[in-house]
């Protein structure tokens, strides 16, 4: 696998972007989609999060945030598909959903962000030569959020981990890749992705100790940005954190 275990997460930290079009049923079909999603992994919530987007493109077609946060939930479904054929489909609808939030809104921070996730995932799925012909456009997608965020942690998250992941010939630099991961938990404490993904930036440097710290740092977290996604990083922390102490 080239990229992409790590993303995300991505995107899955509770993003607010280009939020609702006027009206009450729009305003509550949003906040019931957020919630099902917030709680995604409890049965059918994916499902109803993306019926309750598509309702709201049912009344307002151009609902930037309905449509990236489609993009998201997709993603999340291909994330826990068992198949490779069914987590391509759903991280090309993802791909799909990401860009129309694009033409709705060139400037959609959720749509470039879910847009660079999505090529993402489709490279770990095809394999890792194509996956290599993705590099320039996720560094564009995150380059296009951070021109108008430059605060948004995901977005450096993705881009530390491109940067361990990517073959120095092609742009991979470890340096890069802490920097990134340093910044994305200076500016969100409370995301685990991102300790998880510095612990093994660390340990990819051979600073075990820097390492462990990380990693005892995400077990800390008491509120994390996404308890879903919480629970899966505490489990590989802890797995990790047991194989570094040991003698």
């Amino acid at each position: 696998m080239l990229l992409w275990a790590f993303f995300f997460f991505f995107s899955s930290q509770g993003l607010t972007w280009g939020e609702t079009a006027p009206g009450s049923d729009l305003v509550f079909l949003l906040a019931e989609g957020d919630r099902m999603y917030d709680t995604r992994d409890e049965a059918g919530h994916s499902d109803r999060a993306i019926e309750l987007y598509k309702k709201v493109l049912e009344i307002d077609p151009k609902n930037e945030a309905a449509l990236w946060k489609l993009s998201r939930s997709f993603r999340w479904q291909g994330d826990i598909a068992s198949s490779s054929e069914e987590k391509l489909g759903r991280y090309k609808e993802g791909e799909r959903w990401a860009k129309r939030a694009i033409e709705v809104n060139p400037q959609s921070i959720g749509g470039h962000l879910m847009l660079g996730i999505a090529y993402g995932r489709i490279g770990e799925t095809q394999g890792v030569m194509k996956s290599l012909s993705l590099i320039s456009p996720i560094k564009k997608e995150m380059n296009a959020v951070l021109e108008r965020d430059p605060s948004n942690d995901v977005a450096h998250h993705v881009l530390g981990v491109l940067y361990r992941k990517v073959p120095g010939l092609m742009g991979g630099s470890i340096k890069k890749s802490i920097e990134a991961l340093q910044e994305a938990v200076r500016l969100n404490p409370a995301s685990t992705p991102s300790y998880l993904d510095l612990a093994k930036s660390y340990l990819e440097k051979g600073e075990k100790e820097k390492a462990s710290a990380a990693l005892e740092k995400l077990l800390s977290i008491d509120h994390p940005s996404d308890r879903v996604q919480s629970k899966m990083d505490r489990a590989e922390a802890e797995k990790l954190l047991a194989e570094l102490q040991s003698p």
